[in-house]
């Protein structure tokens, strides 16, 4: 039988036995019931990180390719809107459709992954339409994951939040 890529820990922890990352298994619209701008992410980090979330002080923000790697066009989860998102389905439903990223221009935008596409852009840093981060820890084990190119976004997605 083939190895399962994802391993639940029973800590509110998803172990990714491809790229050997560790993510939380609700995103931070499930932990608070309310999307968040990429400022409000990083008090809720702080504060993970503070109370050592799971056992562990070192959660952060995923990389672009880090958040890429969890999107699987043929693996579907309902988000909040009951829309399909591709991750795997030991991610529990009715989370966000989409990540904030570490990756940032300047202080005013960060680059936010759909789930829904596959594509993301830069977004607003102080946008909480629609918007929510899943935490990540460990480093990407390039040798076991070879990084698949990051489709270029298909909108461009700017103040005011555009749609997925």
């Amino acid at each position: 039988m083939a190895e399962e890529r994802f391993i639940d820990n029973g800590d509110g922890t998803i172990t990714d036995t491809l790229t050997t990352l560790m993510w939380m298994k609700e995103d931070s619209f499930q932990m608070l019931k309310k999307f968040s701008s990429y400022y409000h992410c990083e008090k809720v980090l702080a504060k993970l990180n503070g109370e050592a979330f799971a056992g562990y002080s070192d959660w952060r923000f995923p990389d672009k390719h880090e958040a890429f790697s969890l999107f699987e066009e043929a693996k579907v989860v309902k988000d909040k809107y009951d829309m399909d998102i591709h991750i795997d389905p030991i991610f529990p439903p009715g989370g966000g459709f989409s990540t904030w990223t570490s990756h940032k221009r300047g202080k005013f935008t960060a680059y936010n992954l759909s789930y829904s596409s596959g594509t993301g852009g830069h977004k607003e840093t102080d946008e909480n339409i629609n918007d929510c981060v899943r935490f990540v820890r460990g480093e990407l084990d390039a040798k076991r994951y070879k990084k698949r190119p990051i489709p270029q976004p298909k909108d461009v997605v700017t103040r005011g939040g555009g749609w997925r």
